[in-house]
């Protein structure tokens, strides 16, 4: 339920969300940046490679503090809902814009908890790994449907809500991608599932910028050589079907697939590729995503599942409903 109400109470703190709840009924949030802990607006130049990395991470923080941009993205993804037909499986707070400010953001209240919370899901639907399915599909599609894409997908931010459907929280940090690098990204994962080295080295390269040309061939024998072992472990350690033993090797998963996704970038910049920040904002979502599915649905194959769509013509899509 939507409801206006004015904003005049003593704030609470609680890490970096306000709850005023004095004289404001709990359907509302509010957001407050802290400026002390942001670095100051002030021009880089003539910085060597790694620090203009350090300025990247610099320029995203001061986005995310910004509220103005943050209300923006909540918008653009609550259209991009509308548009598709989605309502009524997900969506994001509704943000009072005469309330907020660049500093504070209020926005409707959500209610419900987050997707690695087992016990808690279960008592709210019966089948989780249909919730999982749902998130997956409205998050893939926003990648090319929506302006930007929710690039911060941890546990805090997605949530099964009390109504069943699945809660976007928090759209500080967003991505967007370009329909070739998703073409090619969407390559990359399918090679991974099947082993198929050479298709691998194709899609990386298409992704990367280099100055110089790449022998597709020698860096397809380089990444089965450092992947080979690894992808091995991190296709088969998915296969458990006790959920118990399947969360008691989450940590281990995890960090198997951080350590074949590194490797890949090692390989590639040892071939002069230089990925874009989206290519590593995809990469930490999908591994958000591959814990979801382990907790959720240990059998479900994200990559490969006929339920799961991750086509590529759902911009085109949106633009002709929006």
């Amino acid at each position: 339920m939507d409801t206006d109400f004015p904003i005049e109470a003593t704030r609470i703190e609680v890490d970096k969300v306000y709850t005023r709840r004095k004289k404001i009924p709990d359907m509302v949030q509010v957001h407050e940046s802290n400026p002390s802990s942001a670095p100051k607006n002030e021009e880089i130049v003539d910085l060597p490679i790694a620090i203009r990395k350090v300025k990247d991470i610099r320029d995203s923080m001061l986005e995310e503090v910004d509220f103005y941009k943050e209300a923006a993205n909540i918008e653009a993804f609550r259209r991009y809902l509308e548009a598709m037909g989605l309502t009524g499986n997900a969506t994001a707070p509704r943000v009072y814009q005469y309330c907020s400010t660049k500093k504070v953001l209020t926005m409707q209240r959500l209610y419900g908890v987050p997707l690695t919370d087992l016990d808690s899901i279960s008592s709210l639907v019966s089948n989780p790994e249909t919730s999982l399915i749902t998130a997956l599909n409205v998050w893939f599609g926003s990648l090319l449907g929506c302006e930007s894409f929710h690039a911060d997908v941890h546990a805090g931010n997605l949530w099964l809500l009390r109504d069943g459907r699945i809660g976007f929280l928090d759209f500080g940090i967003v991505g967007r991608i370009s329909p070739k690098t998703w073409a090619a990204m969407e390559v990359f994962l399918g090679s991974i599932a099947i082993e198929d080295y050479d298709s691998m080295a194709s899609s990386l390269i298409e992704m990367g910028a280099t100055n110089k040309d790449v022998d597709t061939k020698a860096f397809a024998r380089d990444l089965e050589k450092e992947l080979d072992t690894e992808i091995v472990v991190a296709t088969t350690s998915g296969t458990a079907t006790n959920s118990t033993t399947v969360a008691a090797n989450i940590v281990f998963d995890e960090r198997q697939m951080n350590a074949l996704f590194l490797d890949v970038v090692r390989v590639s910049e040892s071939y002069g590729l230089k990925f874009p920040r989206e290519f590593a904002l995809l990469l930490k979502q999908l591994l958000y995503f591959d814990r979801y599915t382990r907790l959720l649905a240990p059998n479900l194959n994200m990559l490969q599942d006929q339920r799961i769509s991750i086509a590529s013509n759902r911009r085109r899509m949106y633009r002709d409903n929006y």
